[in-house]
């Protein structure tokens, strides 16, 4: 389940990334920079002690795993959030418009949400319980 986990902060971080160039136009006010920048940092401060770890120590619940449970969290529920927002949106407004060019980042992103939380419930039923 660690490459599992891996596979997903890649692909997170792949979307957020295709997102960021596609979605903040050069005209784009500075907050739109700014949330970018936050979630690509909250994903560098995540991913790199989670990268380090062996793959034995990354199924315990650590600080970096919980983390990344409220991460892919918001990340999942911002996405939601974007969608909807592209179904009653029109013209030139920011976010998605639910084009084929606008839902393929965001599809990643959703992808890669499920994809840890399917490591998540695996790894919990694998673990055994304390009695």
């Amino acid at each position: 389940m660690y490459k599992t986990r891996c596979i997903a902060i890649l692909i997170n971080s792949a979307g957020y990334g295709w997102a960021g160039g596609h979605f903040i136009p050069s005209d784009s006010p500075i907050i739109a920079y700014l949330f970018q920048a936050v979630v690509i940092l909250i994903l560098i401060i995540l991913a790199v002690p989670f990268f380090s770890q062996r793959e034995h120590a990354s199924r315990k619940t650590g600080w970096v795993v919980k983390g990344f449970n409220i991460y892919f969290s918001f990340s999942l529920l911002v996405n939601i959030l974007n969608i909807l927002h592209g179904a009653f949106s029109h013209g030139s407004s920011y976010g998605s418009h639910n084009s084929f060019a606008d839902l393929v980042p965001v599809t990643l992103i959703m992808l890669s949400c499920l994809l840890w939380f399917g490591a998540v419930l695996v790894t919990r039923k694998t673990q055994p319980r304390p009695y």
